[in-house]
């Protein structure tokens, strides 16, 4: 890539290698997980992964440093529990690359050091990435097989996460009037520690949604009228027509 230094394309390369290599790794060797909790984590943590990715590489945000440290050291946690095998090395090997690369010095003069002017507000890209690590957090908290509200919340907030990053309308109200309760009534079902964290998913995710900021990121802005007023060429300066190469009808002269 073009301009781009060394230190964000070693972030992302090391990142995609650990996770293709942990999803193949969890596809042969789903332990400690079930085969179907394997599933939701290996799609989540792909999901985020990419999101990572895209923004070390293109966005250049300031929480694409921390997202892609929490991914690798996600993989290292998750490939850590299981036997070691040549792709559990593997995924070892370069999610520590991972960590070590965005954690030092060099990708941070590569990221931005303020918001981009066009770019969504923090607490927009907070509800975003909340949305999306749900799946993950169902996956590793059920104590073994997934059950269907599981899956079903595990779908509502990848469905919400993309409808909010296409602001399509209705989309942040439901987030905020529902995702807090789904959350709950799913962790009520699941185990103790399924509880808790889809419990403080939810909270974080309404604290969030309910911002001022990420209303207006979502809202489209109202169209305006143009000030421009169109003068005939008749009553236009002569000299005016002649900068714009046109004659004395206001059009282009051949």
């Amino acid at each position: 890539m073009t301009g781009v230094p060394p230190a964000p394309i070693v972030v992302a390369a090391s990142l995609a290698v650990s996770t293709i290599a942990g999803a193949l790794h969890l596809a042969f060797d789903p332990a400690p997980f079930a085969s179907d909790a394997s599933v939701l984590v290996t799609v989540g943590m792909i999901v985020v992964a990419l999101v990572a990715v895209s923004g070390v590489l293109l966005a250049r945000g300031r929480w694409s440093q921390p997202v892609a440290v929490a991914v690798a050291a996600g993989w290292i946690a998750i490939v850590a529990s299981g036997d070691l095998t040549w792709l559990a090395a593997i995924t070892l090997a370069t999610a520590a690359i991972t960590v070590a690369a965005a954690l030092g010095p060099w990708l941070r003069r590569w990221v931005r050091h303020r918001p981009a002017v066009e770019g969504p507000p923090p607490a927009a890209v907070a509800v975003l990435l909340l949305l999306l690590v749900v799946p993950v957090a169902v996956g590793v908290t059920v104590p073994s097989q997934v059950p269907w509200f599981g899956w079903a919340l595990a779908a509502w907030s990848v469905a919400a996460a993309l409808a909010l990053a296409r602001a399509i309308p209705g989309a942040l109200l439901a987030v905020r009037l529902l995702h807090a309760p789904a959350c709950v009534a799913a962790g009520l079902a699941s185990s103790a520690a399924g509880g808790v964290t889809l419990g403080a998913l939810g909270a974080a995710t309404a604290a969030f949604a309910w911002r001022r900021e990420v209303a207006v990121a979502v809202t489209p802005a109202p169209g305006r009228q143009s000030e421009t007023v169109r003068i005939p060429p008749e009553l236009a300066p002569p000299g005016v027509l002649d900068a714009a190469g046109a004659d004395d009808t206001g059009r282009k002269r051949t």
